[in-house]
This record gives C-alpha cells, structure tokens and sequence, in this order.
C-alpha cells in the first residue's frame, strides 16, 4: 500500500455508510474502484433522484477526476429560471457523458479528500445545494456557499475538519 493510501476509505466502508445513513441509495454498480448509487432526496417541496458516481480511476473522456465524487440530478432535470432563462444554473459543471445533467458543484478540492465519507459530506452537500437551487429559481439569488460567497470566508482546512467530526 502507498503512503497516500493510508487514510482513504475503501469502496466497502463507503457503502456500508451509505446504507446506515442514506437506506434508500441503491448501489447500482460497484466495484473495489468504483461505486454508482441512485437515490432520492427531498430536502423542500420536491424530491429529486440523484446519482453518485465515486471511482479510484481517472475517465477523462467522461471528465471523471480519480477519487472525487460527481453528483448528478436525474429527476427533475435542472432547470434555469423561469423569469430569467438566460441566466445559467450557478454552481454546476458540463457533463459530457450526459449533457443534459450537469454535475454539482458542491466543494473545492481541498475541502474533501478520499478519508472522508461520502454519505457524511457529499450527500449534505447535495441537500444544501438543492435548497440554494429550489431558492435560486424562485428569487434570483443563491444562498448557499461556493464561490463568491460567504463560504469563501471559511477556510478549507477548517471546512474538512467539520465534516470529520460530522
């Protein structure tokens, strides 16, 4: 083993804490290098499915970065505002594989790292992102973290050390 690979957690522990926290993410495909889940949140008026994809192996074709989890939201498809379609979805990356699901941008890279388990920051984060996106379609306006935000003011270090003690 790597002196990298120490502290990161296996597809195994991602799992079984996925299930313990998240019972209704289906583990579609997994692997020692990789696991897909599907789920549905709901964090305010409306559920959404959401896929995540976490892999050990960079894809670059499908811009998929080694050991970084990708969000989707399968249903509904996202969508810009209504009063103001020429204004894009904050906050999202091009999907190449699936055009039409932008992935989330949910975190910087140094505010999550491989020891750190996904059902306890990512699929937090995706919540908060979905309420930011609920309030941004009605208001304009995004209230949760990410770039230009009040979140910048946090630092990264302090960010990761939140979401180890959960």
């Amino acid at each position: 083993m790597a002196p990298n690979d120490v502290a990161r957690l296996s597809a195994e522990q991602q799992i079984e804490r996925m299930q313990a926290l998240y019972p209704g993410f289906a583990v579609l495909y997994a692997t020692p290098w990789l696991i897909l889940w599907r789920g549905e949140l709901q964090p305010l008026g409306r559920p959404y499915e959401v896929q995540v994809l976490y892999c050990a192996i960079s894809m670059p074709l499908a811009a998929i970065d080694r050991f970084r989890p990708h969000v989707e939201i399968v249903q509904p498809l996202l969508a810009r505002r209504p009063t103001a379609p020429e204004v894009p979805i904050p906050h999202i990356f091009p999907n190449p594989v699936f055009p039409h699901r932008p992935r989330l941008c949910l975190y910087r890279d140094a505010e999550w790292a491989p020891e750190l388990y996904i059902a306890d920051t990512i699929l937090l984060w995706t919540i908060e992102w979905l309420v930011a996106y609920e309030c941004w379609r009605t208001t304009g306006l995004w209230l949760a973290g990410g770039h230009g935000t009040e979140r910048d003011e946090i630092s990264h270090r302090e960010r990761r050390a939140q979401a180890r003690r959960g």
